[in-house]
């Protein structure tokens, strides 16, 4: 009898088996490193928020004041803010800049809780030193926290 070209079903079945054993050994590894992916992108997207409130103080856009259900000042002058996850700053009447700039707050921070706190350091004639630390915190498995620091004139 004369031989056919071709694959016998041994043959095929063997090679079956070594690509799902290489597909198996490599899967873990794809979805640690989406995994990580994911949190580095969560991570850079929270420094940015950071940033994003530390450039509104600097510029006058966000207030070193009292401002109901948003900002307390201490007997010590000290402004805490703090923004709660999923808050719609399109309806944060009491804080003008947040109602005009609304729809860009909301797409930045909503996947946050920020804490902003403003401490006079000194204060001159026409204008005082803060010194501005922005926290911003997400859920993963824990609640995830980014820490900036800066100091500025108003």
């Amino acid at each position: 009898m004369r031989r056919q070209d071709g694959l016998t079903i041994t043959e095929v079945l063997v090679a079956i088996v070594i690509v799902l054993v290489i597909v198996a050994s490599v899967m873990p590894l794809l979805t640690a490193s989406m995994l990580s992916n994911s949190k580095s992108r969560t991570r850079s997207q929270a420094l940015t928020a950071a940033e994003t409130w530390l450039d509104r103080y600097r510029s006058g856009r966000e207030p070193l004041d009292t401002v109901a259900g948003v900002c307390t000042k201490s007997a010590t002058k000290v402004v805490t803010c703090t923004y709660d996850y999923k808050r719609d700053y399109t309806k944060d009447t009491a804080i003008a800049s947040h109602v005009a700039d609304g729809a860009t707050l909301n797409t930045q921070f909503v996947p946050f809780k920020s804490t902003i706190v403003a401490t006079p350091i000194s204060s001159g004639m026409n204008a005082t030193v803060w010194a501005l630390s922005v926290t911003v915190a997400w859920q993963q498995k824990e609640e995830q926290r980014v820490n900036v620091y800066t100091r500025f004139t108003q």
